[in-house]
């Protein structure tokens, strides 16, 4: 059985487009001394969690077959840009500070440091011309507007505006991941040869994850949905 390409355009607008790997969001836990809304922003890098399904091998009559008898969740590694106030960092120096004390080496109770963190895979926004007419539509300043050329009397910008509302509607997959904490951080190298962008890595561990999905939107009604927002807001 073949399939047109159209059929392959139908679904794909049905289903709310093609998932990107670059559009998503990560929900980490504020800690006491310590807010994640600056953490969730430089994160550069993260993996949805795959699972395993354990088995053994058992003997029917003559044959063999698997068995399962446990799940195993796989670590889940998040990359994060640094900062020169290294704020990133201390908010996972606190972290493991509360899973081990610093001066006794004491490890605390898991219900005192373990959190939930939230993994979300968004949908791509919408992306649209950015002009201003003669009658001053206020879709950029206009100390911008000044320096982009004029083209039969609309100010065309270069490029387009991102319609980047994160919304309900536009989380299409979520991860819960339970009992969450951080169990390597790794190193960061200087030197005089490294001038390029600090980058560190943290592997989380885990009890286990929760997923949730949500009803994709079609790609016309998202864009229908969007723009009322859009201008709503103007």
């Amino acid at each position: 059985m073949t399939y047109s390409v159209d059929q392959l355009k139908g679904l794909m607008s049905s289903k709310g487009g093609i998932a990107m790997g670059n559009v998503y969001r990560v929900m980490l836990p504020s800690l006491p001394g310590a807010t994640s809304t600056d953490i969730n922003l430089l994160c550069s890098r993260v993996n949805i969690p795959g699972k395993q399904v354990a088995t053994y091998d058992r003997e029917i009559g003559h044959k063999m077959e698997k068995v399962a008898y446990r799940q195993i969740y796989e670590d889940v590694t998040m990359t994060f840009f640094l900062l020169n106030d290294y704020g990133v960092r201390n908010y996972f120096d606190t972290w493991t500070n509360a899973i081990v004390d610093q001066d006794s080496y004491q490890i605390k109770y898991k219900d005192t440091y373990t959190k939930q963190i939230r993994i979300q895979q968004l949908k791509k926004g919408i992306g649209l011309p950015v002009y201003s007419t003669p009658l001053g539509l206020p879709l950029l300043p206009s100390e911008i507007q000044n320096r982009l050329p004029t083209i039969a009397g609309f100010d065309l910008a270069q490029g387009t505006f991102d319609l980047d509302f994160i919304t309900d509607d536009k989380v299409v997959y979520e991860v819960f991941l339970e009992e969450a904490f951080p169990t390597t951080i790794t190193g960061v190298e200087l030197g005089n040869a490294n001038g390029e962008i600090l980058e560190f890595n943290v592997t989380f561990s885990y009890t286990k994850y929760k997923t949730k999905s949500r009803q994709a939107t079609p790609t016309s009604d998202f864009i229908k949905s969007q723009l009322g927002t859009l201008l709503t807001n103007i």
